[in-house]
Formats: structure tokens, sequence, C-alpha cells
């Protein structure tokens, strides 16, 4: 079909026009198509609109060999994670630690845009960190514990990576005093199977077309992405899970680990025998 579209130069305009209308309404029986409309007239219409577009053009230009149409997809998957926030100060603190990528193919920038109001739900702090490797964004990411410990981890996003939902986590252990905490080392390139090409062809886009449709096609677009970069995090957060107390440990010695780790058999051992002398007397 997007084949067909492309030999449509030399035909009339009654007929470029009636085909697209053809495909538009073939589109519309897809739920994604709807909720796309919705949330594109949505964002054209509300209050916050003006503030966000204020802050977008705050935004760093991205690196020259970044994809055309990668600044409209970065700023739609920014303003689509502004309007998931409570208050304007939140909105200040993501636009602050995406300018502190150096040199943004902008991959990196969407990555953790997207996932920033899942953090803000899960009452972590977000704080950039500096880093003069190109296409790279470095975060750190806290949350107080039940003894008002500080815990962190760290992302380090690669613009020029790879990143796919099977792709495995392989974390390292850093050290800092005598804090241990875990840094995930992510790609974030072609998180989204389809490129943006392909996926104007779903629209039967024509490339005189595309920069009239690119707001909306960039409004779809997103949403895959979002959705994709939220998948993967829930991976980081199970792992993170699985390391328990592993995440931001004490440094401590190999003896002081033994000797707490036999403490904790004997408190065990202990526990037992009360429970079996409690449940004899009950009988």
């Amino acid at each position: 079909m997007a084949n067909q579209q492309r030999n449509l130069a030399s035909d009339s305009i009654f007929q470029r026009f009636f085909t697209s209308v053809i495909a538009f309404l073939s589109q519309l029986r897809e739920k994604e198509t709807w909720q796309t409309l919705w949330h594109w007239v949505l964002w054209r219409t509300m209050p916050k609109r003006r503030r966000i577009l204020k802050l977008i053009q705050e935004l760093q230009p991205l690196h020259a060999n970044a994809p055309p149409e990668m600044r409209a997809l970065r700023d739609e998957v920014f303003a689509k994670s502004c309007l998931e926030l409570k208050r304007s100060e939140q909105e200040q603190v993501l636009l602050d630690i995406l300018t502190h990528a150096h040199q943004p193919l902008g991959f990196e920038q969407i990555f953790f845009a997207a996932i920033y109001p899942i953090l803000l739900k899960r009452d972590m702090v977000a704080s950039p960190v500096t880093t003069e490797t190109a296409h790279r964004l470095d975060v750190e990411i806290g949350y107080l514990g039940h003894n008002e410990d500080y815990f962190f981890w760290t992302l380090e996003i690669d613009g020029t990576k790879r990143l796919t939902l099977n792709t495995p986590l392989n974390p390292r252990m850093e050290v800092r005093e005598d804090k241990r905490y875990v840094v995930y080392q992510l790609g974030s390139n072609k998180l989204v199977d389809t490129d943006f090409a392909e996926y104007a062809e779903q629209w039967l886009l024509e490339s005189p077309r595309l920069t009239i449709a690119l707001p909306l096609l960039a409004a779809a677009y997103a949403e895959q992405w979002i959705l994709n970069a939220r998948l993967y995090l829930s991976h980081i957060l199970t792992d993170l899970k699985k390391r328990n107390y592993k995440v931001t440990a004490m440094v401590i010695s190999d003896f002081e680990r033994e000797r707490l780790s036999l403490l904790r058999r004997l408190s065990l051992d202990r526990l037992r025998k009360r429970q079996l002398l409690s449940a004899r007397r009950k009988r």
C-alpha cells in the first residue's frame, strides 16, 4: 500500500485526496488512533500548554547526527511527561536533568523523560550527574529507607547504544565513601522496533504531507516510546528488588560480614526453638 502511495504523484489532486481520506478512515478503526487524536486535541486546549511550551524552548538543540524527526519526538515525550506531573517544580527539575545530556541525540532524553513520572510516583528523587561523554545522560535516583537512610542507584543512558525490551541487565557495583550502589548502563536507541519512516507508512503518509502531519504523527509515535521505556524500567526495579540490601549497602569487611551472617543464623535457631517450645505448651 505504501508503494502504491508513492506512485500517486502523477494522479490528480482529487484522487490523492480521496486516497488519503480512505486511508485515514481505515486508521480510525484502531483504538490507538482515537487515543492519539484525543491526546492531540487535549494537549492543544489545556491551560498548562503555554508553560510547557516555554520549557520545551529551553531544551538544548540536538546533535547534528540526530534523526531529523527526533526533535519533534523528544518534545512530544517531554510534554506528555510534564502533563503527568502535579507541580511546576517537578517540570523544572525534569528540564534541568535533560539539559545535562552532553551533545544529546534525543534517545537518551526521551528514555528518561518517559520514566520520570513513574519514579516520582514511587517517591524517588532524581538528580543529574555531570559527564563529558557525548550522547549520554547520567542520573542518580535515590529514596529514603525505613530508617531515614539514603539509598540510591545510577542510570547511564547512552543515546548511541541499542536497547530493546529483551536486552539483559548487566549492572556493575560502585563504591562511594562507605556506600555500595548499582550502576545500570543502558542504551536507548531502537527501543521502538519500527522507525519513524516505517511508522509514517502505516499512516499512508507521503513525504510531501509528512511535514504537515508531523505533530500528530509524533504524538502517536511518542506513546509507543513512553510505553516501552516504562516497561524496561519495570525490569530495572525488579532487579533492584532482588538485590535487596546489596543496593547502597555499607561497605564492610569479609570478617564482619561472616560475623553478621553467623549472628543471623543463631538468631534464627533461637527463634525456631522458641516456636517449638510454644507449640508443645499449647498441646
